[in-house]
Order: C-alpha cells, then sequence, then structure tokens
C-alpha cells in the first residue's frame, strides 16, 4: 500500500509539473500558476507536498509567489518549477526549468536534465550515495558549469520532505548505501557561478516547528499537516493572517525558509525526479 501510495504521489507531481511547464509563458502570472497547480494536485485526489516554487535566473531554490504579487514571467526568465504531491504521508518531489521565451540556456537546462538521467542509472541497492553526487558533479562539468555543492537531494519519508540521508551533487565521500525501500529526491542544479548558494531573503514559504494553544497556529498546523506551507495557505486559512505570522515569528514556532541564491548574474537550472527503490531495481515515481 505504502508503495502504491508513493506512485500514485509521483503520478499526480508529474501531471501538476507537465501542466505547469506548458503555462510558463511571458506575462503569465506567477501566483495564478501557483495557485493552479497547487489546486489542480489536490483535485487529483492527493495534498501538496510543499508550495509551488518557481524561483527564476540566480535563484536556485524556496521562492514561491506572495498572495498579493501581480510578480508576471519576463522574457528571458530562467524558472524553475518545483511542486511536490502526499497521500497519507508518502511524498513525491519533482522539478523542471525553463527559459521564458528565448533560448541562450539550453544547454544549462540539459546539464541539470542529463545530470539526473545519469544518476538514475547509478542507483540499484548497494550502490552509495556518493557514487550518484560523482556522476551528477562530472555531467554537469562536461557541460562546462558546476553543481550547486550546497544544495542536495535527499530520503523522502512519511510526511518528511527532507529526512536524514543527503544526495550530494558532488562525491562527498560517503559510505551510506542505497537499500530496498529507500525513496529519495535526486536534484541536480547546475549553474553558471561557483555553485554555492546563500539564503538571505524571505521566499514565503514556511514550517510549523511546535505545537501551540493558539487557534491560528493549530489551524495552520492542520492546513500544513506537518509540512512546509505559504504565506497564501496562510492568508487563505486565517484571518490577520500577517499578525499571527509575525506573532509566531517571535515565539519562534515557525521556521521561514530563505530563498537560496547564486550570485547576482549568474544563472541556476534544476531537475528532479523521485525514486523508489525496490530489490529488483529504482522506480522512477515522477517520469
Amino acid at each position: 500500500m505504502e508503495f502504491d501510495n508513493y506512485v500514485q504521489s509521483g503520478k499526480i507531481a508529474s501531471k501538476a509539473r507537465k501542466e505547469g511547464y506548458k503555462m510558463i509563458e511571458e506575462g503569465f502570472e506567477l501566483r495564478k500558476l501557483a495557485d493552479y497547480l497547487e489546486d489542480l494536485i489536490r483535485g487529483e485526489g492527493a495534498n501538496i507536498g510543499f508550495p509551488v516554487n518557481l524561483s527564476i535566473n540566480h535563484e536556485a531554490a524556496h521562492f514561491t509567489p506572495a498572495p498579493d504579487t501581480d510578480l508576471r514571467f519576463q522574457q528571458g526568465d530562467l524558472v524553475k518549477l518545483d511542486l511536490g504531491a502526499e497521500i497519507e504521508g508518502c511524498l513525491a518531489d519533482t522539478a523542471v526549468t525553463k527559459e521564458v521565451t528565448t533560448n541562450e540556456w539550453a544547454k544549462l537546462i540539459k546539464a541539470s536534465e542529463e545530470a539526473v538521467e545519469n544518476a538514475i542509472k547509478k542507483v540499484k541497492v548497494g550502490a552509495l550515495t556518493s557514487e550518484i553526487g560523482r556522476e551528477v558533479e562530472s555531467t554537469i562539468r562536461r557541460y562546462g558549469y558546476n553543481p550547486i555543492y550546497n544544495l542536495t537531494g535527499h530520503t523522502l519519508e512519511k510526511y518528511v520532505l527532507h529526512a536524514g540521508t543527503a544526495f550530494p551533487n558532488y562525491d562527498d565521500g560517503s559510505r551510506v548505501k542505497l537499500y530496498p525501500g529507500m525513496t529519495f529526491a535526486i536534484e541536480p542544479f547546475a549553474t553558471t557561478g561557483r555553485g554555492r548558494v546563500k539564503g538571505l531573503e524571505f521566499g514565503n514559504i514556511m514550517l510549523c516547528l511546535k505545537e501551540d494553544s493558539d487557534e491560528s497556529l493549530k489551524t495552520l498546523r492542520k492546513v500544513s499537516r506537518g509540512l512546509p506551507f505559504s504565506m497564501r495557505d496562510a492568508a487563505r486559512s486565517v484571518e490577520n493572517h500577517d499578525y499571527v505570522i509575525k506573532e509566531a515569528q517571535k515565539k519562534k514556532y515557525i521556521y521561514f525558509y530563505p530563498i537560496l541564491k547564486e550570485n547576482k548574474g549568474e544563472m541556476v537550472s534544476q531537475t528532479e525526479h523521485s525514486v523508489y527503490l525496490r530489490e529488483d531495481g529504482p522506480v522512477v515515481t515522477t517520469l
């Protein structure tokens, strides 16, 4: 049953990713796309695994549009669409990159796409996470770019998006072995920059860290099911959401995910798939 849930959440996430890819066009509103895809996931019988990420250009991850923004895609934007679905705690996480209107960064996009394909070919019971990371780095560097060294793929566990084991985008020397039943996301990031991201700015994504008697926070925790949620979720779920979030921040009840960025002027692409490892080999749930 658990395997079936991982497969089904993967199918739904894949459908949303493919729909979203087609909708990333010059002039389209980011907020409308994020809301549409999250509604699509829910309409297919899953919950969102996390808010739809729409990180652009030198942003690598963790940006989702605010509830009141009218930000639109512009010509030349390099957009990372990263989304997830969840069924009974079983998560799928997947991402794709699209360049808006222009075609300047096709090679950079191809670098992350081929990196995830080659990495998946290395997946088998007993393989090391470092071997997968080595394949990611060597593929990206063959294209003349760097992987982002301080971002990783990750294991997926029940209601835990980023569980204990990291899947690095380079050979970190780890001796962690893959085992049957292991579920994880491989997500290469390719960049024109040095391969290091920093998080200095809030990107509208949060996580409830602990319980509180406040009814508004109870509502947010119920809505999010212990998974990341957005300011858009908060605005839909509770009155005076700005005040509630600020108070929760003061009490350190909420963690704010920063937007992770390369240096300004550098570009980043991302491709990601989720994998369930069986004794006889990997099942990519998000194809």
